[in-house]
């Protein structure tokens, strides 16, 4: 059973009040939902702090002892059709881990299929923790934070391509699609960068990114029928990527001796290189992947993680935050992985031909 004691309960409402003003900028009377998916303290912290806001909030809880394949109709329909200003998707699966990514394609389904279809700003928590809350990257400073991402887009802006490294060895060069832009979950305020009337962002906050996805029309190969599915756009890289920290889909952090190596060709994942058969269960879940729909792996994104407050716990919600850090993230239908480097160089070229760092050893410039 969940439960806050009542100091913890006031610094985690205060904390979420602070990211309803600063992140996502909403205003007395502005109407809000809580979505609860096995987080009732939190959910209970998140009412409390958007009352203090004045905002007009609604409660929904999400109450399927299985993981849900598609949420259901009553949550669709009311950001549909009776669309909130803001609100939260508190989604806590610490008593089911695997839920998680049994659920990963409802997720994506609510976010790209309703969310960035109406004028709402969504907080998304995928794996919230009572931990992450109180002890964690919640307890952030939020409008110092977006101030931050605020400044970091704009050192991004016009931005063509990206040379990384890292101690672990990481050493990749990427170029960037015009079509794909850097955005920041710090600030949640819509449109989205892509003129989505909706934009959503996860909490906790912490991150600029640059990520872009589409759905297409593909044959599942296990049932043989056609299937509209959300597949990345291939952000083009070349190198290697030597993963020191930690791997979505596997919960801990990576053993030193035993580093994961991924090698890039042309924006495709070629080569997956890891002695520990935990990490590596993730590249055999991504061939699976791979095998059923017939589509290679491609570089979908990268991340700079600028929370301070953020530790390496195993769950990526909180792990790609990590201030000091970068992220790849492998992509695939219903799939992806991020892989953090730690004290990445980031020399970045812009579109007038100057060339810069932005990052040295992980310490922003």
């Amino acid at each position: 059973m969940q439960t806050l004691s009542a100091e913890d309960f006031d610094k985690v409402v205060g904390k979420l009040a602070e990211f309803i003003r600063y992140c996502q900028r909403l205003k007395p009377a502005d109407s809000y939902v809580i979505v609860n998916r096995n987080s009732p303290a939190l959910t209970e912290a998140a009412l409390k702090a958007a009352q203090s806001c004045r905002l007009n909030v609604k409660r929904l809880d999400l109450s399927a002892d299985k993981p849900y394949k598609h949420f259901p109709e009553e949550l669709l329909k009311l950001l549909r059709e009776r669309t909130p200003k803001g609100g939260m998707g508190l989604f806590d699966y610490s008593e089911h881990p695997d839920w998680s990514l049994k659920e990963l394609g409802a997720r994506i389904e609510l976010l790209f299929k309703t969310i960035e279809e109406v004028p709402i700003s969504w907080a998304h928590s995928p794996d919230i923790t009572l931990d992450m809350a109180v002890n964690g990257p919640l307890q952030c400073g939020y409008k110092a934070l977006a101030e931050e991402a605020e400044m970091m887009l704009q050192k991004l802006q016009d931005v063509e391509e990206l040379h990384i490294t890292a101690p672990s060895g990481a050493n990749i060069e990427i170029t960037i699609p015009e079509i794909v832009k850097f955005e920041t979950d710090c600030i949640i305020v819509p449109p989205n960068v892509y003129g989505k009337l909706g934009k959503f962002g996860n909490l906790p906050v912490g991150e600029v990114w640059a990520e872009k996805g589409k759905f297409i029309e593909v044959q599942d190969k296990e049932t043989g029928k056609k299937v509209t599915q959300h597949y990345p756009v291939k952000l083009v890289a070349n190198g290697m990527w030597i993963c020191d920290v930690c791997i979505g889909g596997y919960h801990g952090r990576i053993d030193p001796e035993k580093l994961i190596t991924v090698e890039f060709k042309d924006g495709v994942a070629t080569d997956f290189r890891c002695d520990d058969p935990g990490p590596r269960s993730v590249f055999e879940e991504m061939l699976a992947t791979q095998r059923r729909y017939g589509l290679p792996t491609v570089l979908e994104e990268v991340g700079i993680g600028l929370n301070e407050k953020a530790r390496v716990t195993g769950n990526m919600l909180e792990d790609e935050k990590l201030r000091g850090t970068c992220h790849l993230a492998l992509g695939n239908i219903r799939y992806h992985a991020d892989m953090l480097v730690d004290k990445p160089t980031i020399e970045a070229t812009y579109a007038s031909g100057v060339t810069k760092e932005i990052m040295k050893n992980g310490v922003m410039i």
